[in-house]
């Protein structure tokens, strides 16, 4: 008898995606179990197991890796293999709890000296209602809030993939009860970085998902959705971060002020003009 018992999905942590979840499943060719998975989305998928799998009558030929990227839009990828010990008994994966995040999370190292232009229009100033580590909302998060009208223009800080967007929700509140209730853009950078924009209006996206995007090009409108206490933007630029699957490992960014000619990290309760 062979049986196998189906991996367990220990955690689905997308950090906010619409992102369906990578198709798992095994073959067995004679004596051998392989796993594969596929990835349909445009983006890296990172497999990330917590521990190593425990098996019944099977043993792992190699060093079990625990984490596994898929490349955008590739099937079949083999992710893991197990050979039966003995072949007139049963054999099981009794558990390989594993969870998914977008994006490539084998990376360490990414471009800190990148310039980021400020997100939104020039000849416009707003303040930054909220920084990095900020009492509200922010803490152990680098993320800023801009306080912006709503409809106001929101531009990309970095030019990149549009790799998510969600802009279908009309609703937003002062509590933790609205936070996935924001629409937002997302937008995968070339050192493997992603940016959010968070709190768009409703049908307030002006790009399509698999887009390139220049910096400075218009991506969408603010709004006031989500967790949230007036209409702002927030901005947050993070790396997939395989020891903590429910957070975003969010990371500073240096962005170009006044007239393109300083580089600074933005700051809680300054107001910033964009002159280039």
């Amino acid at each position: 008898m062979k049986k196998i018992i189906t991996l367990g999905l220990l955690a689905c942590s997308l950090w906010g995606y619409s992102q369906k979840n990578a198709k798992i499943y095994y073959e067995q060719k004679n004596d051998t179990i392989a796993y594969y998975a596929d990835n349909t989305e445009i983006y890296p998928i990172s497999i990330t197991f917590s521990e190593q799998p425990e098996l019944e009558n099977l043993k792992s030929p190699e060093s079990f890796k625990m984490i596994r990227v898929l490349p955008p839009k590739s099937m079949k990828k083999r992710i893991a293999y197990f050979v039966i010990n003995d072949k007139k008994k049963g054999w099981k994966v009794k558990k390989m709890p594993y969870y998914t995040l977008a994006g490539d999370a084998t990376i360490k190292e990414f471009d800190t000296s990148y310039l980021y232009d400020l997100p939104f229009k020039r000849g416009k100033s707003f303040n930054v209602y909220q920084g990095y580590n900020g009492v509200f909302s922010h803490q152990n998060e680098n993320s800023l809030d801009f306080v912006m009208p709503e409809g106001t223009e929101i531009t990309a800080a970095r030019e990149g993939k549009v790799i998510d967007i969600i802009q279908n929700n009309n609703t937003g509140c002062p509590t933790i009860s609205c936070a996935n209730l924001a629409n937002y853009i997302s937008i995968l950078h070339s050192d493997g970085t992603i940016a959010q924009y968070f709190h768009l209006k409703e049908s307030g996206a002006k790009v399509r998902v698999g887009d390139e995007v220049k910096k400075g090009e218009l991506i969408g409108l603010s709004g006031n959705t989500g967790w949230t206490n007036g209409p702002h933007l927030h901005f947050q630029c993070f790396l997939p971060d395989p020891s903590k699957p429910k957070q975003k490992n969010t990371i500073k960014t240096l962005f170009r002020t006044g007239n393109g000619t300083k580089s600074e990290y933005l700051v809680e309760k300054k107001t910033y003009s964009k002159e280039y």
